[in-house]
């Protein structure tokens, strides 16, 4: 038996006649069940691989401001 959800998004796609959407239903299906394609760290250029794995190194949230200096800058933002 197939479940109500699936039921109606087969439903409406077989109601459609738009090309452009079904491809986008596609790839997005392609993408979350891993078919059709290879991953796309494999599709990463060396350098495009070598920088994600710096950024994967760098500390998280090191770049952030806190919440005090934030308070200022948006009182500054506020004033004319």
């Amino acid at each position: 038996m197939t479940s109500s959800i699936k039921q109606e998004l087969l439903e409406k796609i077989a109601a459609t006649d738009d090309e452009d959407l079904l491809q986008h239903i596609k790839e997005e299906l392609d993408y979350f069940t891993g078919e059709g394609k290879t991953p796309v760290l494999d599709e990463l250029s060396p350098e495009d691989r070598e920088e994600l794995q710096q950024l994967l190194k760098e500390p998280f949230g090191h770049e952030t401001e806190s919440y005090d200096e934030f308070k200022i800058a948006t009182q500054r933002w506020r004033t004319k």
